[in-house]
């Protein structure tokens, strides 16, 4: 009889799993665009969580990319389907189960895709802390791949006790009817990596949520200035530039990078 998986450790960053999933396709992206450079500007328009896909790279460049994503303060880096320790955790596919994630040196958190109601039922009995469920829409990454589901589905699907993040040709004016049927937020790729501009996009999408659990509205004032002087103007977050030193830890988040 095999273990049984281990239960992942609360999400590491704040305010519990974030209403906006960021999934990467680097070959999405604009000529000239770094995905390292994309994703930063994305984590100063708001962006929480990120789940690093790249499948074509090699073991040595994907971990590379991974610690440097790690590096953006309070950013959450999953990796997609292969555990890595430079990450905080990984998102597995339908048919993965999480036994090898539980033995890996992978980050606590796991995340699951999901196409159907039962499959969510299950990921939340296995303990994921997320699953994308998929496809809300037609999406342009993936054309032809599976018909939209029924927006039923979403709203049956977040009785299993595990956030539900609506995934498939998401834009921002779909987010209202995801959050409506049921989802807890959105995963976005092809939108946000084809956009022109990324952390625009980030940031329209962001506008059309619900701020995290621990977040105050962006309407109510601080308690107190905090040191350093007043806080950035909303929407213009301090800068979250990946820093060439190895000594910046993520902003609340647990460090997960290999040493210089």
């Amino acid at each position: 009889m095999s273990a049984r998986p281990t239960r992942p450790s609360p999400w590491p960053g704040p305010g519990g799993p974030p209403r906006l999933l960021l999934l990467t396709d680097r070959s999405q992206l604009s000529l000239g665009r770094s995905l390292v450079g994309t994703v930063a500007e994305c984590v100063e328009a708001g962006l929480r969580a990120v789940v690093v896909r790249e499948p074509d790279l090699d073991p040595r460049a994907r971990h590379a990319l991974l610690a440097a994503l790690a590096r953006l303060p309070g950013l959450v880096v999953i990796s997609s389907r292969l555990p890595d320790p430079a990450a905080h955790g990984v998102h597995l596919a339908a048919h993965q189960r999480p036994d090898r994630w539980a033995a890996s040196a992978a980050g606590p958190v796991m995340g699951r895709s999901c196409h159907a109601v039962g499959e969510v039922r299950t990921a939340a009995a296995e303990g994921a802390a997320y699953v994308v469920l998929s496809p809300f829409g037609v999406s342009p990454s993936k054309p032809g791949h599976l018909p939209p589901l029924p927006r039923t589905a979403y709203a049956e699907a977040a009785d299993a006790g595990v956030p539900v993040l609506a995934l498939g040709g998401i834009g921002r004016d779909d987010v209202a009817a995801a959050l409506a049927a049921g989802a807890h937020g959105v995963a976005v790729m092809g939108g946000v990596m084809r956009a022109r501009d990324p952390a625009a996009e980030v940031a329209a999408l962001l506008a059309r949520l619900p701020p995290p659990a621990s977040q105050p509205p962006a309407s109510q004032p601080p308690a107190s200035q905090p040191p350093g002087g007043p806080p950035p103007a909303p929407g213009r977050p301090r800068s979250t530039r990946p820093s060439a030193s190895c000594d910046a830890p993520s902003a609340a988040l647990p460090a997960r990078r290999p040493p210089c």
